[in-house]
């Protein structure tokens, strides 16, 4: 996108300055040619030839750099113009000197945040579509479920009392199984976008992990598990309270799910660089392949473990622990067990 205007404003303005200066000088030399003259007009002649020319030269001059000055301006506007219509920036102008440079550095700045908010726009959408395709293959499966006994219940086809009760048991699981499922996608999306804002502050261990203790034992009551706390009474951590005691119950839950009747352990490490907790069981344990996997989304080790987990409480504990500014990882060896280590 080019204009004339300023360009033009410019010759406008100087020839009406420098032109009837030379239009004296050319009068002068006019004189001189036809009548002659003394010494001191003579003079005065080569001085107005001198000035005629200086005065051409300076405005050719000035005109390249006017000329340059407005031809990088075209150029920027041209590379923004392009990016408001959906293009790529290319490469930033040459350093220059003056107001030039300073409109070239802020206008890099400018292209910097635009492409920025642009490539976050592109990865939010991105995992929106992600999200969205997830919870609709995972949904697939519990409603195709309850439709089979929904279907089974209208047309009477289940005649005993103990079948029905079985099915709506079923049912209820199915439910609550998708209610969890939907509620932690949320929190993701929350967390990934950086919308959740941590209530960080100093949280006593102990406190948290007898929290996570009256918040797991149905679980592992039910599987005569027990549950050995090993944490001095003193250690603190800067996190937030209640979404640290949801991290924690997750990892906790996948480390009774499996194992079958072995005792879980969490144990706190402090020293002067950091303080770490170990979630230990003694369970069937990972390959390399599950490790690596084990933190994604809707990932599960054993479909015959928990049918009606949907394998998305170690990638939500992950994003809340780093969301934290800690750190989540794993070490275990197929069928020794497994141990999750919390590191703030």
């Amino acid at each position: 996108m080019k204009s004339n205007y300023e360009r033009r404003n410019f010759i406008q303005k100087y020839w009406l300055i420098a032109g009837p200066f030379l239009a004296v000088s050319l009068i002068i030399l006019f004189l001189i040619y036809t009548e002659g003259g003394s010494i001191v007009k003579i003079l005065s002649g080569i001085l107005s030839i001198c000035l005629l020319l200086m005065t051409v030269i300076l405005f050719f001059r000035s005109k390249k750099d006017v000329d340059k000055a407005y031809i990088s301006i075209d150029k920027a506007s041209d590379m923004m113009l392009n990016m408001v219509e959906g293009g790529k920036a290319e490469r930033l102008l040459d350093l220059e000197e003056g107001s030039i440079g300073i409109l070239y550095n802020n206008f890099g700045n400018l292209v910097n945040m635009f492409q920025e908010a642009k490539r976050r726009e592109q990865n939010e959408k991105e995992y929106l579509k992600d999200v969205m395709s997830d919870i609709s293959h995972q949904l697939k499966t519990p409603l195709a479920s309850m439709e089979v006994f929904i279907e089974l219940l209208l047309n009477d086809k289940v005649e005993s009392v103990e079948e029905r009760r079985q099915i709506l048991e079923e049912t209820s699981n199915q439910v609550n199984r998708m209610e969890w499922m939907v509620l932690s996608m949320l929190k993701l999306a929350r967390i990934d976008a950086g919308t959740v804002s941590f209530n960080i502050g100093d949280v006593n261990l102990k406190t948290v992990l007898e929290e996570v203790r009256r918040a797991t034992h149905y679980l592992t009551d039910k599987k005569n598990q027990k549950l050995k706390i090993i944490c001095p009474d003193d250690v603190t951590v800067k996190a937030d309270i209640d979404w640290l005691i949801e991290a924690l119950i997750n990892i906790t839950k996948n480390a009774s799910d499996y194992s079958d009747d072995g005792d879980i352990e969490i144990e706190v490490e402090q020293n002067n660089v950091f303080t770490r907790i170990y979630i230990r069981d003694h369970g069937i344990g990972m390959t390399e392949d599950t490790m690596a996997h084990i933190f994604d989304r809707f990932y599960r080790a054993s479909n015959e473990v928990n049918p009606n987990s949907v394998g998305i409480g170690l990638s939500l504990s992950k994003s809340i622990i780093e969301g934290m500014g800690g750190r989540l990882f794993v070490d275990s060896k197929l069928g020794e067990g497994s141990c999750f280590k919390v590191q703030f």
